[in-house]
């Protein structure tokens, strides 16, 4: 069996034209039918997360990173 790569995607909505931004990347490569191994990180999508998506996915606002 070929190695797979499954990646999934939270965001803050379904319409990038309307501002929708992704939050949270997470990708997990499958081998020999067991996790070989797995990533996930969070992304702070410069805007507001809708209370409804807060709910669904249960993630919270990023913070901001500041100029250094």
């Amino acid at each position: 069996m070929d190695p797979v790569v499954v990646i999934d995607f939270e965001t803050t909505g379904l319409s990038p034209d309307m501002g929708d931004r992704a939050t949270e990347i997470a990708a997990v490569l499958i081998r020999d039918g067991r996790i070989a191994d797995q990533y996930q990180s969070l992304m702070n999508a410069g805007r507001r997360i809708p209370s409804f998506i807060e709910h669904l996915t249960r993630q919270r606002p990023m913070p901001r990173w500041r100029r250094i």
